[in-house]
């Protein structure tokens, strides 16, 4: 069950708040600016974007005192969290600083908008909600920046990108348009683009072409070749055939015989 929810919520310069402990409530916070945070007596001074789950039963002091503090956070009533928390091997207590935290405080924000709308499965959805959030921050821990570190706006823009992308295969793709849409010369988009998604533009684009494509040969026996190909962005009928055959194994035309063949089989 989720208690009190906030998103970018503000505090003045000054702010001090000393609990004995979290009044039978978890309590997950993400601080956007440094913090001093005393939890069971050990202090901390945090960096920007640290994130904790407070025990219901610990004492805690947060103090900010040089500057504005905003943060988020949601109050848990859940006497399991903590095994939920193990799932995504997380625990309470602990100071934690995920990468490219902006999708933080969009799930919040999720979170809040479902307890002020108190609308149907609302418990059950925000649950959910908390979950994911407990994922993604689990999975970015494991991410290192190699060498740099990407925001969120760039991730985000880059994610966007690549779904409009896939959504289009069958326009021209050149990796300068791609640049060029994000604002990025060629060989830093390029180098961006290996960072977040661990691969190259150029094979991201034909492996997902090249999904498209075995997808149109199972869905129709009597597809033309060519229309397969300009559907993936080939204008050239044997150049796509080549690219299919080098990633796929067979040609268009026995790959799809081969997915009838199952198919017959299988009734």
């Amino acid at each position: 069950m989720i208690g009190k929810v906030r998103h970018a919520w503000p505090e003045k310069k000054g702010f001090l708040l000393d609990r004995k402990n979290c009044g039978g409530e978890y309590i997950f916070i993400h601080f956007w600016q440094p913090v001093e945070l005393t939890v069971g007596g050990k202090l901390y001074v945090t960096e920007p974007n640290a994130v904790i789950i407070l025990d219901k039963d610990t004492p805690n002091r947060i103090s900010c005192e040089d500057h504005d503090l905003i943060h988020d956070y949601v109050h848990i009533k859940n006497d399991n969290l903590p095994n939920i928390l193990l799932d995504f091997q997380m625990q309470t207590d602990v100071v934690y600083y995920p990468q490219n935290c902006g999708f933080i405080t969009d799930i919040v924000r999720k979170i809040e908008a479902e307890t002020f709308e108190n609308d149907k499965f609302c418990k059950e959805v925000s649950l959910n909600y908390l979950k994911i959030l407990f994922a993604l921050i689990s999975r970015s821990l494991d991410k290192r920046p190699e060498g740099f570190v990407i925001d969120y706006k760039t991730e985000s823009e880059f994610k966007n990108l690549r779904m409009m992308v896939f959504s289009n295969l069958e326009r021209d793709w050149a990796i300068s348009h791609m640049a060029e849409i994000v604002s990025l010369s060629v060989s830093r988009f390029y180098i961006l683009y290996k960072a977040i998604f661990k691969t190259t533009p150029n094979q991201d684009l034909i492996l997902a072409r090249m999904d498209q494509a075995k997808r149109l040969l199972s869905q129709n026996r009597n597809i033309a070749i060519l229309d397969v190909a300009q559907k993936c962005g080939y204008s050239n009928e044997f150049h796509f055939i080549r690219i299919f055959k080098k990633n796929v194994g067979l040609t268009p035309k026995k790959y799809a015989l081969m997915q009838f063949s199952q198919g017959k089989t299988k009734h």
